[in-house]
């Protein structure tokens, strides 16, 4: 396997992990708060809805939980191109996902300490989990297919073995993808033990074709970046169809059981 195949697979099973340790929240969540928390209106809803969460949250304690996340979140957006430049996608990259491993071994503790807890975790997760979006755009496809693995296998995890395994299973997935990862992957090609001379030699003469500097760019052009109209119409798109996502990501679970009394098998299918 060409070395660079072999970089954007594991880069693909990485975004996997990264959007699992991400939305898992949104499906546990049912499972963690008690629907006598609900308001009334919420409760008269959801009569044929199960009891049995362990924390006592409103809908304003929910919603804080599963936005915490984004707080941190917008923040590293900006930096994280450029952190990838200095010191390489492999390790920016890298201790991103190995962030949402460690973090969702620590939810379950950080729920049951006080919801402030949790809520600065997520937050701080967040904030590693931000950068690698800028990092590789070439396997940008498989962010819904990490959505679409978490969702159900969460829902599976928790009726078969409770909440809290659910964010134990997608830690391991993380840190067992970060072992495969700091043991293959290397930050440069050159630096690579098994690449083919012909393979650098092709990766080496695109990078100069394209006017990619090694080194990447001396500094941001942030005058010319906050001054470029183009610049802030992708940018309020972006936040525009990011709004939406994240909505549905986030809420969706919990509106099938506060609305419909769904169970937590019916939410995931």
């Amino acid at each position: 396997m060409p070395a660079r195949v072999a970089v954007g697979v594991m880069a693909w099973f990485g975004f996997i992990n990264l959007y699992m340790t991400r939305i898992n929240l949104s499906v546990i969540i049912v499972a963690m708060v008690d629907k006598s928390s609900t308001s009334e209106t919420f409760q008269f809803y959801c009569q044929n809805s199960t009891s049995n969460g362990e924390f006592d949250w409103n809908e304003i304690i929910q919603g804080v939980v599963l936005s915490s996340f984004g707080y941190g979140y917008t923040i590293t957006q900006v930096l994280g191109g450029r952190l990838a430049e200095r010191y390489g996608a492999k390790w920016v990259f890298g201790v991103s996902i190995l962030s949402g491993g460690v973090a969702n071994f620590l939810t379950p503790t950080a729920a049951r300490l006080h919801y402030g807890v949790l809520i600065a975790l997520r937050a701080l997760q967040g904030l590693f989990q931000g950068i690698p979006i800028k990092c590789d755009l070439v396997v940008f496809l498989a962010i819904g297919l990490g959505t679409a693995v978490a969702l159900p296998m969460c829902g599976m995890v928790i009726d078969a073995a409770g909440w809290p395994a659910a964010f134990y299973v997608t830690g391991i997935c993380s840190l067992l993808w970060c072992v495969l990862w700091f043991s293959v992957i290397y930050s440069t090609p050159a630096q690579h033990p098994r690449i083919s001379r012909e393979e650098l030699q092709y990766i080496e003469n695109a990078v100069r074709s394209s006017g990619t500097s090694r080194n990447g760019p001396s500094r941001v052009p942030w005058k010319s970046m906050a001054t470029s109209l183009p610049f802030w119409a992708i940018n309020v798109i972006e936040m525009c169809n990011c709004y939406g996502i994240s909505i549905i990501r986030a809420q969706l679970p919990t509106f099938m059981k506060n609305i419909f009394g769904l169970s937590i098998k019916m939410v995931i299918t």
